[in-house]
């Protein structure tokens, strides 16, 4: 673990990997979990459909999880669960950034 990653990802999760969909039932398969050094923020935010000449049509509350983290393992459609989640979330982007000037290896963004 990095300098950096050592001082800042000092919670844990736990993430069970996507493996496949089973053919007969369509439900989702997934690995033996492992765990992960991380840290995390919790975001909402409410987007509204345009209304128009009536007015707002409707909003949608969104929540999120993003975590923060040096390990490479994992990937789009994995579960993850830490301390401050509601049980098992499907991650839903992973974004990475470059460390170099640091002279580390990239950090990793997943977000629920």
């Amino acid at each position: 673990m990095s300098a950096t990653a050592n001082w800042s990802y000092t919670a844990t999760a736990q993430v069970r990997p996507f493996v496949s969909r089973d053919q007969w039932t369509g439900e989702a398969v997934y690995g033996d979990a492992y765990d992960i050094a991380c840290t995390w923020t919790a975001d909402n935010s409410q987007e509204r459909m345009a209304g128009g000449q009536g007015g707002s049509q409707g909003a949608e509350f969104i929540a999120k999880h993003t975590i923060f983290t040096e390990d490479p393992r994992p990937q789009y459609l994995d579960l993850i669960m830490f301390d401050g989640s509601d049980g098992w979330e499907e991650i839903r982007a992973v974004m990475t950034w470059d460390m170099s000037p640091f002279g580390e290896a990239p950090d990793y963004k997943l977000v629920t």
